[in-house]
């Protein structure tokens, strides 16, 4: 799709652009396929090079890493500079409460994962089956996915079983079976506010298409600061 966004672009020829993609897009591998979606623009614009950019940086209670390329036709651009830095990164528990379910529930469970894969946060790696995690709402959340709905949904850990079953784990102890004792899927609706939607907006269709329209998205806030410096580049 990105050769088609090129080409809408070039027959468009808008005053400026602003272009997201994932993170692979700058790796190594990439880096031929990068140059030829960098030459298919036109050579009236001037184009800052890709920047990889966390959204989280930029007040959204979520690590959501992504390449956005600007481009104006006329003068230049700065990028805009971060306005939030670790430490002071909007965390996940400011939209999520545990003990409190915030829109249609997720009736998916979440059960142990027969091999998980263990990282010494009990945040990251796969403890759990699928590509759902734990959310340590302390920190801003793991990257809502497009793919979400069943168990690649993250979740709430109601009964704070995770880092005593992952202490369990680092210690030597077996993988346990079955269903997960207080783990709760987040909902649509909280997975929008992780993206920082506002409560009010609708996604249409069923509820996996609703994640994915929410996992597809940019952040509104991360777009909104972006588009700012945009409109003041082009006053």
């Amino acid at each position: 799709m990105i050769p088609e966004f090129a080409r809408a672009v070039n027959e468009i020829m808008p005053r400026a652009f602003i272009m997201e993609n994932v993170a692979g897009l700058l790796a190594p591998r990439n880096r031929e396929y990068l140059g030829k979606i960098l030459s298919l623009f036109s050579d009236g614009y001037t184009m800052l090079s890709p920047r990889l950019v966390n959204a989280a940086d930029y007040g959204v209670p979520q690590k959501r890493v992504r390449v956005v390329l600007i481009g104006l036709l006329n003068g230049g651009i700065d990028f805009p500079s971060p306005t939030h830095t670790p430490g002071r990164y909007v965390t996940a528990g400011s939209v999520l409460r545990r003990g409190e379910i915030r829109g249609q529930p997720n009736p998916s469970k979440v059960v142990y994962a027969k091999k998980p894969d263990l990282r010494p946060s009990p945040f990251a790696g796969q403890l759990f089956n699928g590509g759902g995690r734990a959310i340590n709402l302390n920190q801003p959340a793991p990257t809502i996915l497009a793919s979400a709905g069943g168990n690649k949904t993250h979740f709430i850990d109601e009964l704070d079983g995770v880092p005593p079953y992952h202490k369990h784990l680092w210690d030597g102890g077996k993988p346990r079976c079955g269903e997960f004792d207080g783990g709760r899927r987040i909902t649509v609706l909280e997975s929008a506010l992780l993206q920082t939607f506002p409560a009010d907006m609708l996604f249409s269709g069923s509820r996996s298409s609703q994640y994915a329209q929410i996992g597809n998205a940019v952040p509104p806030r991360l777009a909104k600061v972006i588009g700012a410096s945009v409109a003041r580049a082009l006053h």
